[in-house]
């Protein structure tokens, strides 16, 4: 059983963050160096050179910390981004095809995806129609809000529990699903 300590109010160990399912900066704080983008590349992330910052107190100082690093190597991105773009003179326009005419091939797909909070992924059931038989979004506002504060907010002073809400960078509208 979980005993949450005065001393270590939002304290995460690397041990706790996998078992929980944490994921982003959450889990980088902890000092492990996982990342979708790298580890499980996708689009173009496999061409670009960017860190994975980490560091290894597991709390609020050290999620700061992995998030203002990750704003960095955000710009460092997109610079590497904007210098591989052609040179087209005038405004770019990309034609999106109409969603209500297409087809998608039956079958089912599991996407994820690095975002701001962590791992965001969708799992798709389709059948070969228009429409999308079963879909499920998982974002990891409801890991970090839900199981997580459940476990760090236990012994945790009540003025507290907002600024530890927020420094795991929950979102609530993402929770409600």
């Amino acid at each position: 059983m979980f005993v949450n300590r005065a001393k270590d109010v939002g304290v995460i160990s690397r041990t706790e963050a996998l078992e929980w399912g944490v994921t982003g900066p959450n889990l980088r704080a902890t000092g492990l160096a996982f990342d979708v983008r790298r580890d499980d590349p996708y689009l173009v992330y496999d061409q670009l050179a960017f860190d994975v910052p980490i560091e290894h107190a597991g709390d609020a100082w050290a999620r700061t910390l992995v998030r203002r690093a990750e704003l960095q190597q955000s710009t460092h991105i997109l610079r590497q981004i904007v210098e591989r773009l052609p040179g087209v003179a005038g405004p770019i326009r990309a034609p999106i095809p109409n969603p209500l005419a297409w087809r998608v091939p039956a079958g089912e797909t599991y996407v994820k995806a690095e975002c701001t909070r962590g791992e965001y992924a969708y799992y798709l059931v389709t059948d070969g129609s228009q429409y999308i038989r079963r879909i499920h979004v998982r974002g990891p506002s409801y890991t970090h809000a839900v199981a997580l504060m459940e476990r760090l907010a236990v012994g945790t002073n009540i003025a507290d529990i907002a600024g530890l809400m927020v420094s795991l960078h929950t979102y609530p509208p993402e929770i409600e699903r």
